[in-house]
């Protein structure tokens, strides 16, 4: 995957992350009336799967969308999580590289 590449999808894979980690504390906020902070505090505790159970929903509706919300969320999480680690290695990768062939500039390395 070319550098370009990788940061229009992590850009992409961030922005809908943001989006569903928004959206989804505005959904729990109106269904479960809960402050928007506890809306965002539930929502990130779930989607990290670290689940503190302090703050659960009372609702069936908020239930139910507990039920199928954090595999989006999870999976969108781990996915960002692989980009990230992509990019970390390819760096890391390349400087390696250039170090042993004794090249200052990436350009150089590409051609």
């Amino acid at each position: 995957m070319e550098k370009r590449q990788l940061i229009t999808r992590s850009t992409t894979v961030i922005t809908i992350f943001l989006i569903l980690i928004f959206a989804s504390s505005y959904i729990y906020s109106y269904v479960e009336g809960w402050s928007y902070f506890d809306s965002l505090y539930f929502t990130v505790v779930t989607v990290t799967t670290i689940g503190y159970g302090d703050i659960v929903p009372k609702t069936v509706i908020g239930k139910t969308f507990t039920m199928f919300f954090p595999f989006i969320g999870v999976a969108l999480a781990f996915y960002l999580f692989s980009l990230v680690g992509k990019y970390v290695l390819r760096q890391n990768f390349e400087e390696k590289i250039r170090e042993r062939l004794g090249i200052d500039s990436p350009k150089k390395l590409r051609k």
